[in-house]
């Protein structure tokens, strides 16, 4: 997957919003491609709003991650502009999608949601902008209720599509921020 995260070198500075909505693009590429790697590695979804979901997982992890990577950038104002608008802008991209296939949440919804997963996932472990454990067996949680499978997907997430996305969105994070 190649995720474009440098701006034009003619570019002016970007400001925390522009860069926040270019990382919300990423987390979206991001969560979009690792629902289509858990298809091809055989754990099967039956319908477009349970792949929504899934959608909708993944970007709530990233926003986690997000605000994790950036926490020692950004003062406490930038960074809660930042990960506001970053919210604020998955959220739209997932509500258009939610609408297309007539499962219309709502932004208030994510929001909900992602303030409910906030709290759970501010208690576990994130150091060196790597992941613990914790918080990736708790994502794992997460995938595995929506696909009903307990055991299997959440060891996936756990051993291989979570430090994928964490290694893709600081990546994506690094070179916006340069």
């Amino acid at each position: 997957m190649r995720i474009k995260s440098k701006w034009n070198k003619r570019a002016k500075p970007q400001s925390i919003e522009e860069i926040a909505k270019a990382v919300g693009f990423i987390s979206w590429q991001i969560a979009t491609n690792s629902l289509l790697e858990l298809e091809n590695n055989g754990y099967e979804t039956n319908e477009q709003i349970q792949r929504l979901k899934i959608i909708q997982e993944f970007l709530i992890f990233l926003l986690q991650v997000a605000d994790r990577l950036v926490y020692e950038q950004l003062n406490t104002e930038q960074r809660q502009l930042f990960i506001t608008t970053l919210a604020l802008h998955v959220a739209d991209t997932l509500v258009d999608n939610q609408k297309d296939v007539g499962d219309f949440a709502g932004t208030d919804t994510f929001i909900n949601l992602l303030n409910q997963r906030s709290e759970d996932y501010s208690e576990l472990s994130f150091n060196n902008d790597e992941a613990g454990f914790d918080f990736l067996r708790y994502f794992g949680e997460q995938i595995a209720i929506i696909l009903q499978d307990n055991h299997f997907v959440s060891q996936q997430i756990v051993d291989i599509e979570g430090p994928d996305v964490v290694e893709k969105l600081q990546k994506g994070i690094k070179g916006l921020f340069s």
